[in-house]
């Protein structure tokens, strides 16, 4: 049995869930269509979801269709979860790009189209909702083409009065954009030749597969119209799946924790077969993780078995994988894996309402952070503060919900602020002796520093030989120089950077290590006065498109908001300004965008990285450590 898993993705409210509860029904998996309204849909499981009506987690159900096996991959909308989109994606084989007939082409549509793209995803469009009053297909044609792609091949004959209908029909002037792709079906068809059907369909399924073209379907998941033809298109996709023989392969694209705690990991195989008892090898470690339990979706049920096969999703209960681990030989993955290198541009504090819920909050957060690699949380060593990064203020506000909701903590959260990071300007050198005061510490130091491009990171060397200064006393310094890199002269990480260790000295019997622990991070401080710190913030990729009316406007605001703008184009009735934008302007710019042109524009964006920050410099209060503080001041006093 052929095996393809498809992702199902749309903007917010343009019907993918209902689409989802659709396809299974028509199927025969279940009796009764689930409702979003209602919070009766098989794939929006989380009270969150039901409650706001939008997908927050991809969630995997199946189904079968003549004699292949669909699996369906409901994946989020919303721009705060993009993270969980793209992981989804690497895992398909195709896709269905869901656009409400209503709407149109919305903002998050045009990022998803993008992503299907950039991973060579084949995908079939599916306009939604046409039994809605007042559709114009011929309006959300025009606007497919202006911006998404002019090579859609319009699958359906769709008649919306008196009554409504959706025929598989295609006349010979509907195949013009598969003949006009082709230079041997266009002689013929310029010659006047008959064409063959046949060949119109391969050269079809042919661009199809290569990303070049997009089907397009109509329907009304809710009332259940035109999910048949649209299975059918689903169920000629082609799977990306290895031999049942050949050697194992799969990955981990989602991890979710059910009641009481217990872990769910969730991995598509790509090659060979995987069995109960089985001990397999992470790629890229020496990690070996034994198969105790193997689940599968099957029938819109997911059902324990004893061996999967190749092209599965794969639900493994309590194993450590984690997201984006690969098992077996990575080297037979057919598509690269999707791993963000985007990093939280936010953060924020956060405690419990009852200090008695502190250890928790802490657990809750370690199993959400574990499920979304863009949220993280951190707790200061001293102050023993809770410090929450994340991507978006939705992001944030779910978070809170989902403590309220499945871990019944009440939290507390700080004002959001953006996370900057300081770079040292120049090289400098600097040491601090034994027995000089102000030293209180039996040790002797001396480091370098050294910028490094931006995007670098911290780089590290020890220039003294384990010989002149035992292991434990370089491990020590090594400790605090970690240390000393979260705190700037700011009050910020430090990035960007080579430190050296050049100098070492001890004096038995009565050093330890925890004097070269403690004076590592002073002298790093110490080097970074002498070479000054600048402020880096997060920068945004933008495009953004708005109507040719508005085109000042739009040139103007986004400058305004400290943007470069590095080039302006005009398609149709667009302009298209493309730039860089400091991430802390992006929520005011887009709010602005939307109110100059009525709605119509839209600003999409990706994380560019780190950047010499153009604000006010921004200071971050620094964590107390009374003993090392003491020594500061001592240190920063004998400066001046």
């Amino acid at each position: 049995m052929k095996t393809v898993n498809i992702g199902i993705l749309a903007h917010v409210d343009a019907g993918k869930t209902t689409l989802t509860e659709s396809l299974l029904y028509t199927s025969g998996t279940i009796a009764e269509l689930g409702s979003v309204d209602k919070g009766t849909t098989r794939t929006d499981s989380m009270l969150l979801e039901k409650q706001r009506g939008i997908t927050i987690q991809a969630s995997v159900t199946s189904f079968q269709w003549g004699d292949t096996k669909i699996n369906l991959v409901d994946t989020p909308g919303h721009m705060d979860f993009l993270a969980e989109v793209y992981r989804s994606l690497s895992v398909l084989d195709g896709a269905v790009l869901v656009i409400s007939a209503k709407d149109g082409v919305q903002a998050q549509t045009r990022i998803l189209f993008h992503a299907l793209q950039s991973m060579k995803i084949p995908t079939l469009l599916f306009i939604n909702k046409i039994d809605q009053s007042g559709v114009d297909l011929q309006k959300v044609y025009r606007d497919i083409k202006d911006k998404l792609s002019t090579e859609i091949l319009i699958k359906q004959r769709v008649e919306l009065f008196p009554d409504l209908s959706v025929t598989d029909q295609m006349d010979l002037e509907q195949w013009d954009i598969v003949i006009a792709g082709d230079d041997e079906l266009l002689e013929k068809y310029t010659l006047g030749e008959q064409l063959d059907i046949a060949a119109l369909k391969r050269i079809e399924k042919q661009r199809f597969q290569e990303c070049t073209l997009f089907p397009l379907y109509h329907g009304s998941a809710k009332k259940n119209i035109g999910t048949p033809s649209l299975i059918d298109a689903i169920s000629n996709v082609d799977s990306t799946t290895g031999n049942h023989d050949a050697e194992l392969c799969g990955n981990v694209f989602k991890v979710e924790y059910l009641e009481k705690g217990r872990r769910m990991v969730y991995l598509r195989l790509y090659g060979g077969a995987l069995h109960t008892k089985d001990t397999v090898m992470v790629a890229d470690g020496d990690e070996k993780i034994k198969i105790n339990e193997i689940r599968v979706p099957s029938k819109g049920e997911v059902c324990c078995v004893d061996v999967a096969s190749s092209g599965e999703i794969v639900i493994l209960p309590g194993t450590p994988l984690k997201l984006n681990d690969v098992i077996g030989n990575a080297e037979l993955m057919p598509r690269k894996i999707w791993s963000d290198f985007s990093r939280p541009m936010m953060r924020a504090t956060i405690h419990p309402v009852k200090e008695a819920e502190r250890e928790l909050l802490l657990e809750a957060l370690t199993e959400i952070a574990d499920v979304d690699p863009l949220l993280r949380y951190d707790v200061d060593s001293i102050t023993h503060e809770i410090t929450l990064s994340f991507l978006g203020k939705v992001q944030m506000e779910i978070v809170c919900a989902l403590l309220a909701e499945k871990y019944n903590i009440a939290a507390a959260l700080g004002d959001p602020t953006v996370i900057f990071m300081e770079r040292p300007l120049a090289k400098s050198v600097y040491t601090i002796h034994i027995a000089v005061p102000p030293n209180p510490f039996w040790a002797s130091i001396g480091l370098s520093i050294e910028p490094l491009p931006l995007g670098s990171g911290i780089r590290y060397e020890s220039r003294v030989s384990v010989g002149y200064l035992n292991q434990s006393f370089q491990n020590a310094v090594a400790d605090g120089i970690r240390y000393g890199c979260e705190q700037g002269l700011y009050g910020w990480e430090i990035t960007d950077c080579k430190i050296c260790f050049e100098y070492g000295l001890y004096f038995s019997p009565v050093s330890t290590p925890a004097d070269f622990r403690s004076l590592a991070p002073i002298v790093l401080e110490q080097a970074l006065r002498k070479s000054g710190t600048e402020l880096l913030e997060p920068y945004l990729s933008f495009t953004v498109y708005a109507p040719q009316e508005y085109m000042s406007r739009a040139y103007n605001d986004v400058k305004k908001y400290e943007a470069t703008v590095g080039s302006t184009d005009i398609k149709g009735s667009e302009v298209i300004l493309s730039g860089e934008i400091p991430a802390r302007y992006i929520q005011e710019c887009r709010e602005e965008l939307a109110l100059c042109t009525n709605g119509l524009g839209v600003c999409l964006t990706e994380l560019k990285g780190y950047q010499v920050s153009t604000s006010s410099p921004v200071y971050q209060a620094r964590r107390p450590n009374p003993k090392l503080d003491k020594t500061r001041y001592l240190f920063n006093k004998l400066d001046t």
